[in-house]
């Protein structure tokens, strides 16, 4: 993989502003790509199916042989525990989800956490970093079918003609773009959608209503599925089928990390993890719960005491337990840290997207830049 310095194209905010990508701000970059080979692409798309393949494991496994887990290391209540276990035996289908890598100096692809409940950054991924490579590029490839993966998706989930509302934060520009930009896949896929703000479902006799009285009957929802544990357990177990399951608990929080290097020790793409303080070493320490990058901090351990390598980053997730997963040095592109965002739509390595920072941590602050193969 390089990292190859290219002219931005004239006039491209309003290009990608046209696709809906109105909250781009500072954060989309073209003044330089990554190219990578083939190979490394193939390599990709291997470590993300494995990724996928091992955190289904890890849900069968924490159902059937550690059931505390949920109690005691995520909080969740009894009846939301119960909830999951009857989503999992269901078979209640995911739409999508992003793993992050670090790719080691030896190339290969390491698992640094599952975004497994509200990813965002699907915009630019799918749509805009496309866009780019035809306009620049047009006779070279992109590990990219993660549009076409979310239209067919919707297909497989839901019976045809269905109506799916679409509820988020929509205070929040990124949220917004996001939900939009999955309605019309949906709409694509022959759905009729709705998009709506979180606050303004009505919990009534156990189901969620719209603003105009109609029942919800199917909802995406970028929300978290730990914020609404925290703010509604009736309105966890209410009779909606939303997207993501509410099974993707189990995926979407740092813990699951150490249960995947118990089960899968020697996998290449595993690192280890652990609920407490190692004797020794370096790791990454990060809240069980957080997002975008947020209290992290890198840690040298001697003898069970900490020393901070790299301050914990800004956030308001350093309350609650912690993991230490261990500590892998990323390789620097022209002073740049890349994380490869790969995607998983419906069960199924779909593509790529490639964020990088200034600074060892990728956080909220962190810039996307387009990727092509060859």
């Amino acid at each position: 993989m390089e990292r190859v310095f290219v002219a931005p194209r004239p006039g491209y905010r309003e290009k990608i502003e046209a696709l809906g990508f109105d909250f781009h701000g500072d954060y989309w970059r073209e003044e330089a790509c990554y190219r990578l080979s083939s190979n490394e692409v193939e390599m990709l798309e291997t470590a993300t199916a494995e990724a996928y393949r091992m955190y289904c494991d890890a849900v069968e496994y924490i159902l059937n042989d550690q059931p505390e887990f949920m109690e005691r290391i995520l909080q969740l209540p009894p009846e939301i525990c119960e909830r999951i276990r009857r989503s999992w035996d269901e078979d209640e289908l995911s739409l999508y989800g992003r793993f992050d890598f670090l790719v080691d100096k030896s190339g290969v692809p390491r698992i640094l956490e599952f975004n497994a409940d509200t990813p965002t950054s699907l915009l630019e991924a799918s749509v805009i970093q496309w866009q780019w490579k035809e306009d620049l590029f047009p006779a070279s490839d992109q590990y990219n079918g993660i549009h076409e993966g979310l239209v067919q998706s919707w297909k497989d989930m839901f019976p045809a003609g269905s109506e799916i509302h679409f509820a988020g934060a929509l205070d929040d520009h990124e949220d917004t773009g996001t939900l939009q930009y999955l309605a019309s896949t949906a709409m694509e896929a022959g759905f009729s959608t709705r998009v709506l703000d979180m606050n303004s479902l009505d919990l009534r006799d156990g189901c969620f209503y719209d603003p105009s009285g109609e029942r919800v009957k199917r909802c995406f929802k970028l929300y978290p599925w730990e914020w609404m544990v925290d703010e509604s357990a009736d309105g966890c177990l209410a009779d909606v089928q939303w997207v993501e399951p509410v099974w993707k608990l189990l995926m979407s929080n740092k813990a699951i990390l150490k249960v995947l290097f118990d089960l899968f020790p020697d996998s290449p793409y595993v690192l280890p993890c652990y609920l407490s303080r190692p004797e020794s070493g370096l790791f990454c320490k990060k809240p069980v719960y957080s997002r975008e990058g947020h209290n992290v901090s890198v840690l040298e351990i001697r003898n069970w005491e900490e020393r901070v390598r790299l301050a914990e980053t800004e956030g308001d997730y350093n309350k609650g337990a912690y993991v230490y997963q261990e500590y892998v040095e990323p390789t620097a592109y022209s002073g740049r840290y890349p994380v490869i965002g790969s995607w998983v739509v419906g069960g199924e390595p779909a593509g790529i997207g490639i964020r990088e920072n200034r600074t060892e941590i990728t956080g909220n602050l962190s810039e996307f830049v387009p990727h092509i193969i060859g």
